[in-house]
């Protein structure tokens, strides 16, 4: 039931209790109580996040960072800290740490990596990845827990995502990120919680959230312990294929359950896969599939994350389970002010 209910929100992520409970088979105030106890656990989480421009999808990096072995951990829980980071991984091979980051703009990139990195004490490398395209983002992945009958019943509405049709954008503008950031803490706020915490009219509320939310400006997202889910193994493949085929292959390699995230990046190698499986053994597994049904891909690294620090604005304790959050802000400063 649990996993139902993670399953339902991650298709609605702000549906009401009473639908939820309708979906599920219970009670309103008994998927509401469960969900505070997943929440308040760490093991399920409901964000929201702005988006950087669609139309430059190299405003989100990922970046290789070498560091110095006594300072991995150290350095990994002060960048977890910074707005601009999606996701801090500690890894098993091919850099020490890889940092996905969004920005507004490549000069941010450029600020960031330059006088951030570049000045924390024991970096001593750092590789910039810029996105090209997405096929797949964790947004999407979901649980396999509800029936098809539920699933119709939530209206599984896909947001529409990088590379595809979508609506004009609206702007963000410097009055919405305050709202971003309460929603950032907790998805699921209701309008009255977040009127009083902004000090917005609830009118002016419902406008501001009903602009960002038609245009894809704004996304929620529900999240869920990899460990809970069952797939404690979370491993990134970063492959080669011909250019002309990305946008053939892309969609496909996107449409596999085992994978999260599916991007085109610049650099040596020009995809990312990033994939959740229940096993080490599992992840060879999936590369002899791919190889067979996609000849022309080349996995050229392997890299398991031996740790995940933060995912999506919260930083996660050993277990994988969220402790606190860390809301996303794009548009701030990105150099500390010491």
């Amino acid at each position: 039931m649990d996993l139902a209910l993670v399953n339902a929100m991650q298709l609605r992520p702000r549906a009401p209790w009473s639908l939820l409970g309708q979906t599920l088979g219970i009670s309103p105030v008994t998927a509401a109580r469960r969900w505070r106890r997943l929440s308040e656990a760490g093991i399920a989480w409901v964000t929201a996040y702005g988006l950087p421009h669609p139309e430059d999808p190299g405003c989100v990096a990922y970046l290789d960072v070498d560091c110095a072995p006594d300072r991995i951990r150290q350095i990994a829980d002060e960048l977890a800290e910074d707005p601009h980071v999606m996701s801090v991984e500690h890894l098993s091979q091919g850099c020490d740490l890889v940092i996905a980051a969004a920005f507004t703009d490549l000069a941010t990139v450029s600020r960031y990596t330059a006088e951030r990195l570049g000045r924390l004490p024991g970096i001593t490398a750092v590789r910039t990845h810029l996105a090209t395209g997405f096929y797949a983002e964790g947004i999407r992945w979901r649980l396999d827990s509800l029936d098809p009958a539920q699933r119709l019943e939530l209206h599984d509405d896909h947001p529409t995502g990088y590379g595809t049709s979508s609506p004009v954008r609206a702007e963000i503008r410097h009055e919405d990120r305050e709202l971003l950031i309460r929603l950032g803490t907790d998805g699921r706020l209701g309008q009255a919680e977040l009127a009083a915490a902004t000090g917005l009219s609830p009118s002016t509320l419902r406008r501001r959230l009903d602009r960002l939310a038609a245009s894809d400006a704004i996304r929620f997202r529900c999240e869920i312990a990899a460990g809970d889910a069952g797939r404690p193994v979370l491993a990134t493949f970063r492959a080669d294929i011909p250019p002309d085929r990305l946008d053939e292959v892309g969609p496909q390699l996107a449409r596999l359950p085992e994978i999260r995230l599916c991007v085109a990046v610049t650099g040596r190698h020009n995809l990312i896969l990033s994939v959740w499986q229940r096993s080490l053994a599992d992840v060879q597994r999936l590369e002899a599939a791919l190889a067979r049904r996609f000849p022309d891909l080349r996995v050229a690294e392997r890299r398991v994350s031996l740790r995940t620090v933060k995912r999506m604005g919260r930083i996660l304790g050993s277990d994988g389970r969220a402790v606190r959050a860390v809301p996303m802000d794009i548009w701030r400063d990105p150099i500390p002010v010491s």
